[in-house]
């Protein structure tokens, strides 16, 4: 589990509540999460979910909404901030890690300012960002990344 994310998790929420994890890949997040106690629901292209296009959940709100490593790859983040927005529950948490825009390791990045200025726009609230490096250690990586973590609420 994105060890920024449990970190996060364990400093906002005193109980597991219901979770959405926007470009779930291989699902390990949502596995970790479950794991907790969490009601967590993952989306990606493999389960049908175009996030360059503003997604709703049906008949669901979240206390969290995150992503790791998605918001870089798409052309339209607009509709990817949206969907955040969507899909929390008032006062719910959002979190997203992403690579910074002096990343040298990635050819696709954001800037911690478009991205603030996206989620103002949408209506966010106490929204924090920093960016620091990580190293990445696995198979086939062995490099430092430029790492933009962004949190907030609805």
């Amino acid at each position: 589990m994105n060890i920024y994310l449990k970190k996060f998790i364990d400093e906002k929420f005193k109980n597991p509540d219901r979770a959405l994890d926007l470009g779930a890949g291989d699902f390990f997040d949502v596995a970790c999460l479950r794991q907790l106690g969490w009601k967590c629901d993952g989306v990606d292209l493999k389960s049908g979910v175009n996030l360059e296009k503003p997604y709703k959940q049906k008949n669901r709100n979240y206390n969290l909404v995150y992503s790791n490593y998605v918001i870089h790859k798409l052309k339209n983040k607009k509709n990817f901030i949206k969907t955040i927005y969507n899909n929390l529950k008032k006062d719910g948490w959002f979190f997203i890690h992403t690579f910074d825009q002096s990343d040298s390791g990635c050819d696709s990045k954001i800037s911690a300012s478009s991205l603030e200025n996206i989620l103002k726009k949408e209506g966010f609230k106490n929204i924090k960002l920093k960016i620091f490096s990580y190293y990445d250690n696995e198979d086939g990586h062995k490099h430092w990344h430029r790492i933009l973590e962004a949190v907030g609420q609805k």
